[in-house]
């Protein structure tokens, strides 16, 4: 049976929803608790890149790991439920057949190849916790269509009276997350006001930019995003500097990676720093998903400079 909102079990799911706001490892914690509190049905929190429509990252319980496994390498991209994630009110639970009925769903390659080997998992309810431009976060999870009657309803009410908590909790993560990697900024000796940012998983895939870091993705003419989230720079000396960069910053032994340059057209240049993020970081304003521990990223900063500051620099190396 799925718990009321009087039950002990739905208190400790506002306690885990609580503790996530101020410390992201909660949130896995949380989702066990949904799970059991649910039925025993599958869970997750993913985040979906809205313009490249695909999965950027996920945290989940229940799920089969070699399932998950695929979902990361083929099927995330393939998600025939993620159209109606773009669709869907933020703060509103649904049932997905609400927004793709079962006979369009059926005749996927989704369905027939993710969803149906694993015991038939359609049954579904989600809920968009928020939406930006660029992409969205939501909390749902997945049941057998042999328990659909049973539990996919309350487990869609279930998800509508915990949105206001899940929206709050992110959203207080984020204002912390922010003020966090500022600090990190001042820290390396860059300014905030100025320096872009962006966190990358190993795959150099961008779950995170700051105000200036979103600017130069916009613009394109220093750094883009590819089809797959990644970052990409235009000047091919600065994306092999940053490829060598992060495969050294994944190694236990190498705390900070060493600075390189990133050309600007005719306008100048980019001062580039990695710094890796550590295991006891509690403030993200990012979800640290996809299976991936939170030392699993890399935060890339970018600082302009003009070309005397750069010759000094390369001067002072030679040296």
């Amino acid at each position: 049976m799925i718990c009321s909102i009087e039950d002990k079990a739905f208190q400790r799911l506002t306690t885990f929803a609580n503790a996530a706001a101020l410390d992201h490892r909660q949130w896995r914690w949380f989702l066990r608790e949904l799970s059991e509190a649910s039925g025993g049905i599958r869970v997750h929190l993913l985040v979906h890149d809205s313009e490249k429509d695909t999965a950027l990252g996920h945290m989940e319980h229940g799920y089969d790991p070699v399932f998950v496994d695929s979902f990361d390498a083929y099927y995330g991209k393939r998600n025939a439920w993620a159209p109606a994630y773009l669709h869907a009110a933020p703060g509103k639970a649904v049932r997905a057949e609400e927004l793709i009925p079962d006979a369009r769903l059926e005749q996927t390659e989704f369905y027939n190849d993710w969803v149906r080997p694993q015991e038939d998992i359609i049954g579904r309810g989600f809920s968009v916790l928020n939406h930006t431009a660029s992409r969205l976060t939501l909390v749902g999870g997945n049941i057998r269509r042999k328990d659909r009657d049973q539990l996919e309803q309350p487990f869609v009410d279930l998800l509508q009276k915990l949105s206001p908590l899940l929206q709050n909790a992110l959203a207080i993560s984020h204002v912390l997350g922010n003020i966090s990697i500022e600090n990190k900024i001042l820290r390396e000796g860059m300014e905030p006001d100025i320096t872009a940012l962006f966190a990358l998983d190993r795959q150099c895939r961008i779950h995170y930019a700051n105000r200036q870091g979103q600017r130069m993705i916009d613009r394109g003419d220093v750094v883009q995003q590819d089809m797959n989230s990644r970052l990409r720079f235009r000047d091919n000396r600065a994306l092999a500097a940053l490829a060598r960069s992060v495969q050294d910053l994944n190694q236990p032994e190498i705390t900070f990676g060493l600075p390189f340059f990133a050309r600007n057209s005719e306008r100048g240049q980019f001062l580039c720093r990695t710094i890796p993020v550590g295991e006891t970081e509690e403030h993200l304003p990012w979800l640290a998903a996809s299976g991936t521990s939170v030392a699993g990223f890399v935060l890339l900063l970018m600082s302009p400079v003009s070309p005397v500051q750069v010759s000094h620099r390369r001067e002072a190396r030679i040296d």
